[in-house]
């Protein structure tokens, strides 16, 4: 029929050449306009068509037909690809949320429940950023393969995006899913063969039921994904279930992660001062600058409330600079009112020292100041992820004229041939081996005493911070430690504090 028509509308100069299926619209439009007409003008187009009313008639109808069947065709093809996951062919965010919102539904109506998975590949950036993101797409299909084949029929598997997946399981209950968690988690604990590279990628894991933790789909995600970034701080590849307690911390989080600049534009944040002093005779030989925030709705933060979220979010660089700022215009100000040349440190973290232009920061801050009264503190666990960069970074440093102490020594798991090779002044140990001094000053089975000999043979000076009793006080004097750090001498103080009792 198609090549009938084509050659009779070619009788009456109608342009032929190009006609195929894909035309067929057009086509038809053309033919309902001339059927249409007049039944002079329709007497006219069955003539010069040699048909009949009937044929013509036909064959408009068959022609209405396929064309209704390649559109209905074309539209299920577009609706199937609009919920699936252009790189790892699994459903996407479209299909998982109107598949989440039938089986709401459905659960109402038989008042069941039904858990959602919220997955996340833990250090993906690092892949990422290290071996581009091509090598990550093929980390991202291979996950789906090795996940999918562990899934029921009835299971759903859907990319929201970048490294994050669901898995909704049906007919599951909390005292099950534990099983069916750890068997997933398993699946990513096995290496990750990619190219020539072999890789050992975990996950964490967030799980939520309805209706128990949310009774619509945007609740059912938002707090699948606080519980697994739940899992991430209790130190990845483990999985989280969501509890109201955990919202109401994320959402004080979230609080004090936007109330940061401000806080720093105001003024918000302080530097306390605890004194480091001699065993032997309580002489102040320096001090820890610690920083505060005077924060209007909660009060005075400390460190741990707030210092975890700006290195999460970047902010950490801001405060630093500030902190390594406010503490060499205080020295300034303490030596104006002291004879003595006290050494003060100052924490800093690893991202700071990434960033270059910590060099020009402390360049510029240490001009009014004896360079080498500003100690910079840094975590030795820290150090160890990455001894070569932390070596180069702090001989630069040490080239300005600061001291460099390694804090929170004993914990890091460092080795003597590591530590030899750090440009370090002295370094402090942890308060978790000072707590265990007994209060029996005879027994000497404590891993300190080896914390100390290890120390005095690198011939460094040391602290011992987190004293509190005068039984540690007296062990650390008999053992040989030369100055400590603590609650028994003094605790932190405001600036004006500290400065009377340097004066005193």
């Amino acid at each position: 029929m198609h090549r009938i028509l084509q050659r009779q509308l070619k009788k009456i100069g109608y342009d032929t050449n190009g006609i195929s299926p894909e035309n067929f619209k057009e086509l038809l439009q053309y033919v309902d306009q001339v059927y249409n007409d007049c039944d002079d003008d329709r007497s006219f187009l069955e003539h010069t068509l040699d048909v009949s009313s009937e044929e013509m008639h036909q064959l408009y109808k068959e022609l209405e037909e396929k064309s209704k069947t390649k559109l209905a065709q074309s539209e299920a093809k577009y609706r199937a690809l609009a919920k699936q996951d252009a790189l790892t062919k699994i459903a996407n965010r479209y299909a998982l949320e109107e598949r989440l919102d039938e089986l709401i539904s459905f659960s109402k109506r038989n008042n069941s429940t039904f858990a959602v998975l919220f997955l996340d590949l833990d250090h993906f950036k690092y892949i990422n950023d290290s071996l581009g993101h091509d090598f990550g797409d093929l980390l991202l299909q291979e996950v789906v393969k090795r996940v999918s084949k562990q899934l029921r029929k009835e299971d759903l598997f859907a990319r929201l995006g970048g490294d994050e997946f669901v898995i909704v399981f049906t007919n599951i209950t909390e005292d099950t899913i534990h099983k069916t968690v750890e068997k997933i988690l398993s699946l990513f604990r096995e290496p990750w063969q990619i190219e020539d590279h072999l890789l050992h990628v975990s996950t964490s894991i967030g799980v939520v039921f309805y209706p128990k933790d949310g009774e619509n789909v945007n609740d059912l995600l938002k707090h699948a994904d606080i519980a697994m970034y739940e899992a991430k701080n209790l130190g990845r590849d483990s999985f989280s279930f969501y509890t109201k307690e955990l919202n109401s911390k994320v959402v004080h989080n979230i609080e004090i992660e936007s109330d940061m600049q401000e806080a720093l534009d105001n003024g918000e944040f302080e530097l306390y001062y605890q004194p480091k002093v001699s065993v032997d005779d309580f002489t102040i030989i320096g001090a820890e600058a610690l920083i505060r925030w005077n924060h209007p709705k909660y009060g005075l933060l400390l460190p741990d409330e707030f210092i975890p979220i700006a290195e999460g979010n970047g902010f950490i660089i801001k405060l630093g600079e500030w902190v390594l700022e406010q503490t060499c215009k205080d020295i300034e100000l303490f030596n104006t009112k002291s004879t003595q040349k006290l050494q003060v440190s100052a924490n800093v973290s690893m991202k700071q020292l990434q960033i270059y232009s910590i060099y020009e920061t402390i360049e510029r801050i240490v001009e009014n100041i004896d360079a080498s009264q500003l100690v910079l503190e840094v975590t030795e666990s820290i150090l160890m992820k990455d001894v070569e960069f932390a070596v180069s970074m702090l001989h630069q440093l040490k080239d300005l004229g600061v001291k460099i102490s390694l804090d929170d020594f004993g914990i890091g798991f460092s080795s003597l041939s590591q530590l030899s090779t750090l440009p370090i002044d002295s370094l402090k140990i942890d308060k978790v081996f000072i707590d265990q001094i007994p209060h029996d000053a005879q027994n000497n089975k404590i891993l300190l005493n080896t914390i100390i000999a290890m120390v005095q043979t690198l011939d460094i000076c040391f602290i011992a911070e987190g004293v509190e009793e005068d039984f540690q006080l007296q062990f650390l004097k008999e053992h040989g430690c030369p100055y400590f750090q603590g609650n028994l001498f003094s605790k932190p103080l405001k600036k004006e504090e500290f400065l009377k009792l340097i004066t005193s």
